[in-house]
């Protein structure tokens, strides 16, 4: 029994509540805001973040031009080059003054608790650990005794600066997000957002931060020593000063955006935007079946015309398979961009996608899927570029799509943290922004069929009524009725598992 007590944690005892400064209107950044916006009120301006350095140089520079508050929170936050830098500029804020909160789900920060804890004991910084795990490590071990509670996880994200400026999206911390790396990186997409919805997001982090599921992480990890703390310093001071680091730095510096944003002059388009939250309070698991309307951000109207679905796992369940078969059915444009077999870092996701990506076909839904990263297409195109960032992302050696983007009729977008599975539906906190803007939607209408053009396999029906693939990369496309990147044990493993009852879990 003694055991058992070792994996829950100590009762929640309530910490003195804390609220996000929303009267910074006089700050730089809001200054800034004011002279670039439009004189209603109600507008956001918005940015799409497409690149991994640019998704890095807005953090960077919106964490330099804090006064306030910086209020950050992640589902990830490795303890890599880029988030090592990116704690060293929170760590830069807070000596200035400005209030930091940290906010990280508890499962995301493997091998971090001391650099976490060594923060977190400085004046002006705050740590919050998300659903936290009693024991440390191995903090697997911890869901043999506790799995209904770490079941359930914060996958919002959110980067907030004095109340002025956001950003929202699917990255996490991580050198795969962030391009960092040449192997292994995300395709994703962020969205900085100014102006109305602003507030809005301070807000909802008010909410997780002062609420029952965060503890703060000193009651977690204890005090570090003396020792350790010399450790961290000297591991910190290591990747800040190495050569990787100095590279990357240059070649975040000589991205447009990074220029752009130094001088005030980003381009932003201004339009109607909401946030939608799926809020941390709610106790236990959202209830309901997991149809169309649950799988849909809240608030995005069914389509009347088209939907452009993109995420990186996408299992629409059995229900919401047979609505988006109705929709193709009724004559609206149903397409869907996620990842193969191959490309895919959760290869259980696939188990719930691949028997129903029959189904959808046959009812008229478009379906493509990111090459696997280390596949190549037949005949390379080796001195064709593209006009697409995007585009050239899902080329990249070693990239997985990661992005979470539906676009609606020509005119409603979501972007954010949701992908278009149960887990989403009913288990994870969301967090992201439903815009309404026909210029901001047919940005990414554009950039949706140039990579679908250019850089997928596009799926279909052969004569043998079986699903074939055309990877778009080749010269002269054949269809293939072998699924790319698997080989026979990978194919039955899937169709083995697909047949376990773990569907809502995905």
């Amino acid at each position: 029994m003694k055991r058992l007590k070792a994996f829950k944690l100590p009762p929640h005892r309530a910490e003195p509540p804390s609220h996000a400064d929303l009267d910074t209107a006089l700050t730089k950044l809001g200054r800034e805001v004011e002279s670039l916006g439009p004189d209603d009120a109600e507008l956001t301006g918005l940015k799409l973040l497409r690149d991994g350095k640019d998704a890095f140089a807005a953090r960077v520079l919106l964490a330099r031009s804090a006064e306030r508050t910086l209020d950050v929170q992640y589902y990830i936050w490795h303890d890599d080059l880029s988030g090592s830098l990116l704690l060293d500029e929170l760590e830069a804020a807070a000596r200035r003054g400005v209030r930091v909160r940290l906010i990280v789900d508890d499962i995301g920060t493997a091998r971090l608790d001391a650099r976490l804890a060594c923060l977190d004991a400085q004046p002006n910084f705050e740590i919050r650990l998300y659903n936290p795990c009693a024991v440390r490590w191995p903090k697997p071990i911890n869901y043999l005794f506790d799995f209904r509670r770490l079941n359930r996880r914060m996958h919002a994200k959110s980067f907030t600066v004095d109340s002025q400026a956001t950003i929202l999206g699917g990255r996490n911390i991580g050198d795969e997000y962030f391009a960092a790396r040449k192997e292994g990186q995300f395709a994703d997409l962020d969205v900085l957002a100014v102006g109305a919805v602003v507030p809005d997001v301070s807000r909802a982090f008010d909410a997780y931060w002062n609420g029952a599921q965060v503890r703060p992480v000193a009651s977690l990890v204890g005090r570090v020593s003396a020792g350790r703390r010399r450790k961290v310093e000297r591991a910190r001071e290591s990747m800040a000063t190495s050569e990787r680091a100095e590279r990357y730095r240059e070649a975040v510096r000589s991205r447009k955006l990074f220029g752009e944003m130094t001088d005030g002059t980003v381009s932003m388009i201004w339009a109607r935007a909401e946030l939608v939250n799926h809020d941390y309070q709610e106790s236990g698991a959202r209830d309901g079946p997991t149809d169309l309307r649950a799988l849909m951000p809240a608030g995005l109207g069914m389509p009347e015309s088209q939907i452009d679905i993109i995420s990186g796992y996408f299992v629409p369940t059995a229900r919401g398979t047979a609505e988006l078969g109705d929709l193709a059915r009724r004559g609206v444009r149903v397409r869907v961009l996620t990842n193969s077999f191959a490309a895919t870092d959760v290869g259980f996701v696939h188990t719930g996608y691949a028997p129903l990506r029959l189904p959808l076909l046959q009812a008229g839904v478009r379906l493509f899927e990111m090459p696997a990263p280390d596949d190549k297409p037949k005949t390379a195109r080796k001195f064709v570029r593209t006009r697409s960032a995007s585009a050239r992302a899902l080329r990249d050696e070693g990239r997985s799509l990661h992005a979470k983007t539906i676009g609606v009729d020509g005119r409603q977008v979501y972007i954010g943290s949701a992908n278009f599975d149960p887990r989403s539906a009913h288990l994870n906190t969301e967090m992201g922004l439903l815009i309404d803007s026909p210029e901001l939607a047919a940005n990414l209408a554009r950039s949706f069929e140039r990579d679908i053009a250019e850089n997928v396999y596009c799926l279909g029906i052969g004569p043998d009524g079986n699903i074939c693939w055309t990877d778009a990369r080749d010269d002269d496309p054949e269809p293939e009725s072998t699924e790319p990147g698997t080989n026979p044990f990978s194919r039955a493993l899937v169709r083995a598992l697909s047949r376990l009852p773990i569907e809502p879990y995905l």
